[in-house]
This record gives structure tokens, sequence and C-alpha cells, in this order.
């Protein structure tokens, strides 16, 4: 017999007893359902018509009280609402007559409620009277008709006993009820109880077989494995010489026969895998060593694993640092920051603004490096870790630097001889020099727009080397978000209006306050607006603001041309321009925007599609967030 006629053979006696089981568990839930249900049928039914009716006595009681007060139509709807309702429930409960003494309850209750009814018809009809009469302290209000006032008093004390009989009947048939239904489910309780032992002993002494067929089953079974087990353990600690025994020709003999193929497939493997591993880990961390860039590897919870040689010039050795978390050895918060969000989201990381820059000190002096952050992950995309790269772009600081001295230098240079200029065009202009043609005006109004435009030029220049230096830090202070950009744009609204542009300002008065330098965040929202004007011919400009989480994100969009794809992610660069954009600007402008942003600690984007229009978006952080 093979091992799936074994196992087949032991499930069907199992099989059968559930079967056996479930059937008498199965038949004896529903001779209990039925009892439940007779219950429910034969007594709560008359319960809750019992109830109901009282109910609604209740309510026909505080009709009369109305009647008696003066609110007739109040009373009269209230009564016939209320003994369509007691009706109803009779007719429920006299149709639905099961236990001893119900019938003698509900002929009880029919012939107390035609008096009843009588009554009540007979007060109603009296109750014509005006119903100011009964004062708050229940006194005669009115001495000429006291008389039949107290007349109905007293006829509505009369309707009280009726009422009261009435409601003792119904008091009767709710206990009736009660009562049977109590019986009722104690019995079915001991019925239960009784069925339920008997289930009991049935289902252990087929769980008392079934155990005893299991061990049976077992020992045929489960020995075979046992020793193919044994033998497991033996080659998982090493000795790959172990066989398993093969004592049998069903499917664990067949096993146990492939498994001691498989154990000597192994041992071939080993020799020839172990040798390729041990040059492939040489050479990962050979290719990681000989970076000169320092590397950082760390484990899914962010705790170093690996530092090359770069690194340990700045951090330590790796020695001292593996298994510590990232944060501990990391000299900047940024660094575990960036990690934590890699290992969170498993993407990519990577600062591309000046605010991304690290200055770390190497071997005495100040280095800037670039912060690179990828997750790792293995062939079954499982997130392994984090490697941190820190590009060092010193010798791109310093080419920045000098750029920036050079154009500082020079264009503080030029500006004494420009207003020289300036002025002697002005005063040309002004005729100082005596009559001029109408061609020598023209030239010299020429001269006078470039030399304004020189000079914005150098501003802009001067203004950009002493944000990138660090001389021109944002004096922060706590702004109202929506005052300050109301502000900004009350004052730019004559330059988009005079154009024939419409200007709208979508911001809420509710902004919380931002901490920033109001000058400086002026001149941004300045600088796009102005953008906005040069490449609208018409249609509209409009600036947003809302909370994007710790942020406020400003917006001005427009309806323009808009922006070729292909200049989108070089238009915050220095002197870009866009082709067959209108003329105005140097290209200085968005740079300086993106600079002053970011040295706020917020960030600068652009959307845009040609024909449709542009929208510029900057976010600064809201203020003791």
């Amino acid at each position: 017999m093979n091992l799936r006629t074994k196992l087949l053979a032991g499930y069907m006696v199992f099989v059968a007893a559930l079967i056996v089981l479930g059937g008498w568990s199965a038949y004896r839930l529903h001779e209990m359902g039925g009892v439940s249900r007779r219950i429910i049928s034969n007594n709560y039914d008359s319960v809750l018509a019992a109830q109901q009716m009282k109910e609604s006595l209740e309510r026909q009681d505080s009709a009369a009280v109305f009647a008696l007060l003066g609110a007739r139509e109040r009373a009269l709807q209230q009564m016939r609402e209320h003994r369509a309702r007691f009706d109803a429930n009779f007719q429920k409960a006299a149709a639905n007559i099961t236990e001893v003494g119900e019938p003698e309850a509900i002929e009880a209750i029919r012939r107390d409620r035609e008096i009843y009814y009588k009554i009540f018809d007979d007060f109603l009809a009296d109750t014509d009277l005006p119903g100011d009469l009964i004062t708050r302290n229940g006194t005669i209000g009115s001495p000429a008709k006291s008389g039949e006032t107290r007349g109905k008093v007293i006829y509505f004390q009369s309707l009280e006993p009726q009422f009261n009989k009435l409601r003792a009947d119904c008091d009767r048939l709710l206990q009736l009820n009660q009562h049977a239904m109590v019986a009722k489910s104690e019995a079915a309780a001991e019925v239960a109880r009784r069925w339920f032992y008997l289930t009991l002993l049935l289902a252990g002494v087929m769980v008392a077989a079934g155990i005893a067929l299991a061990f049976l089953l077992a020992n045929r079974i489960v020995e075979p494995l046992r020793q193919l087990t044994a033998t497991t353990a033996k080659i998982a600690g090493g000795d790959l010489d172990a066989k398993a025994e093969v004592n049998s020709d069903d499917e664990v003999g067949m096993l146990a026969r492939e498994y001691n193929r498989m154990a000597e497939r192994i041992r071939q493997l080993r020799q020839s895998d172990k040798g390729q591993l041990f040059v492939a880990r040489q050479t990962t961390e050979a290719a990681i060593d000989s970076l000169y860039d320092p590397v950082i590897v760390t484990d899914s919870e962010g705790c170093v694993t690996k530092l090359n040689p770069a690194a340990e010039e700045i951090f330590g050795s790796e020695a001292e640092n593996s298994g510590k978390h990232v944060g501990e050895i990391a000299r900047d918060p940024t660094i575990a920051g960036a990690v934590a969000e890699a290992i969170r989201s498993q993407r990519p990381v990577a600062g591309e603004g000046a605010a991304s820059v690290l200055p770390l000190a190497v071997d005495g002096s100040e280095r800037s490096f670039r912060l690179r952050t990828t997750p790792m992950r293995d062939n079954e995309n499982h997130l392994l870790g984090a490697v941190i790269l820190l590009e060092d772009i010193t010798h791109l600081r310093e080419i920045d630097r000098l750029k920036s001295e050079f154009i500082a230098t020079a264009s503080h240079e030029l500006r004494t001889p420009l207003t020289s200029v300036q002025m002697g065009v002005h005063l040309l202009l002004e005729r100082a020099a005596g009559e001029l043609t109408d061609k020598q005006t023209e030239v010299l109004e020429a001269c006078r727009q470039d030399c304004d435009r020189l000079d914005r030029l150098m501003r802009d220049l001067l203004d950009l080397s002493k944000i990138e230096a660090g001389e021109s830090p944002p004096l922060l202070a706590p702004v109202r978000a929506g005052e300050l950009i109301h502000a900004a744009a009350e004052d730019l609204r004559p330059q988009v209006e005079v154009k024939g542009l419409e200007f709208r300002v979508d911001v809420p008065t509710d902004l919380p306050s931002v901490n920033v330098d109001r000058s400086q965040i002026e001149r941004v929202i300045s600088n796009l607006v102005v953008n906005a004007i040069r490449s609208t011919r018409q249609g509209e400009i409009r600036i947003t603001g809302e909370r994007r989480d710790h942020n406020i994100a400003v917006s001005v969009a427009d309806s323009g041309s808009g922006i070729p794809a292909e200049y989108l992610p070089h238009i915050f660069d220095k002197f870009v321009q866009v082709p067959d954009a209108p003329t105005g600007g140097a290209g200085l402008g968005l740079a300086i925007s993106k600079s002053i942003v970011e040295a706020h600690g917020g960030q600068i984007g652009v959307h845009s599609e040609m024909g449709i229009g542009s929208t510029f978006t900057f976010t600064v952080p809201v203020a003791n967030e």
C-alpha cells in the first residue's frame, strides 16, 4: 500500500466520523430552533401586543387630559390614532391564543374596552367648554362657568377606574404569556442540556477513536520522515556526507532516494560556488573601498554595515561604527533624515539646491558634499538597506564662489561709469547742452533705456552674488501669510491692470503665520508676477495661497503662451530665456527667486503647458512648525 492510499484511508475514517457527528448536531440544533420559533410564535407576539396595547391606552388617557384642558382637536386626533393602534394589537393577540387562561383574558379586555370607549366618547361629547378655565394650580378660573367645569372634572375622574381596570386586563395577558415563555425556556434549556451531554459523549468517543487511529498511522508514516529529518539536520550542520536510509518503496522511500541525490548535488555545487561567492564579495568590497567619495551602507533599520576609507576619514573606522544607527555617527541630521526617507519610501533621495550641500570637516579642512541616498533591494525586490554617497563638490563650490566674486566685482566696478553715462544721457535729454534734433533725441532715448536695463542687470547680479555667498541672509520674523500675499499683490495690481489683464487674488484670510524675510518674499512674488505679465497678452493672472502640511504654498498662474517642455528643467538657471518670449529681463529673476526660497527652507517649481499657461509655486515653512 502506497502512502497516498494510507492517508486516504485514515482521512475517510475521520470524514465519516465528522459526518455522523455533524448530522447528529444538525438534527438537534434544528429541533432547538423549532422550540425557539414556537416560543416566539406562541408567546412573544402576544407579549409585544399586550405591551403596545398598554402604551396605546396610556396615550388615550393623555388625550382625555388634553380634552379637559380645552385642546379638543388634539385630543380627538390622538384618541383616534391610539384607539386604532390598540384595536390592531388586540386583534393580533386575539388571533394568537395558545395558553390556558388566555381566552378569558382576551374576553375581559374586549368587554372592558367597550365600556371604556363608551365612557370616553361620552366624556368627549361633553367637553366643548373653553380650556382656559383650569388655572395652573388646578382651580376653577371663571366663576361664571365653574359649575360646568367642575362637572367635566368629575366626569373625567369617573373615566379613571375603567382605565385602570382595562390596563390591569392587559397586564394579566402580558404576565400570562411571559410566564409561559419562562416555563418553555426552562424546559428547552433542560432538553438542550441533555442533548449537549449526549453530543459531548459521542464526540469524546469519536475523538478517542480518532486519536488511536492517528497514532497508528503516524507511526507507519512519520518514522521514515523522522529519519529523513535527522539526515537533514546533519547536512545543515555541514555534514554533506550524511545519507537517508531507504526502507520502503512508497512515496517516502522515493523522497529519501531523491534527497540523497540532492545532497550529492549540493556537495558538488558547494565546491564550485564557494569560491565564486568569495570572489564576488571581495570584488564588491574592493569597488566600494576604491571610490573617492565617502560611501556608507546601512541595513533596513538604518544601522551601519559598511564604511569605505573615504567615509572613515569623516566618521571614524568601520570597526567602531558598525552596528550603530547612522544618526549616531552622522555629523549632520540631514544624513539620518535622508536615510529614513529612502527606507520609508523605497525611492532614491537626492538634494539639488544649495540647502542640500553638507559642509563636513576632512583632515582639518572643510569640504562640501552633495548627499545621494538610494535604497538597496534583492532580486525579489525585498528591501535590504540603503547606500549613502557623499559626492565631493568642493571644487564646484569653489568655482561658483570665484564666479560670484568676479560677477560681484565686475558689477560693482561698472556701476560708477554706468552712473556717469546715465547722468550724461539724462542731461542731454533735458537739453542741458542745447537743442537736439529728433534723431539725436531718439538715439539718446534708446541709450537711456539700455543704461536702465544694464543698471537693473548689475543690481540683480549683485543681489544674486550676495545671496549665494551668504552675505544677505533672510531676516526672519513672523508674518501673517494672508496679509503678506495680499499686500504684495496690491502693489503689483497697477502693473497688471495697465496691460488690460484681469488680476485675481484667491488667498484665505485664516492662513497661519510664516517665519520669513518679508521684503525678500515680496520680491519673489514680484518676480513671478512680472514674468507672468510679460508672457500674457490677454486673459488673467491669478495668485493663490493654501496650506500644505507644514508649509504655505503660494502659486502665480497666468494664461500666457506657456514654456516648452525642454526648457522646464533649466528655467531656474541663470541667464535662461525662453525663445520667442517677450524681452525685458536678463534671465536672473527666477534664479534669484529660487535662491531666496531655498534660503527660507522652501522649494519652488513650475507647471506649464504650451498654449494654456504656466503656474509657478513656491513654499515657505509655517512659523513654529
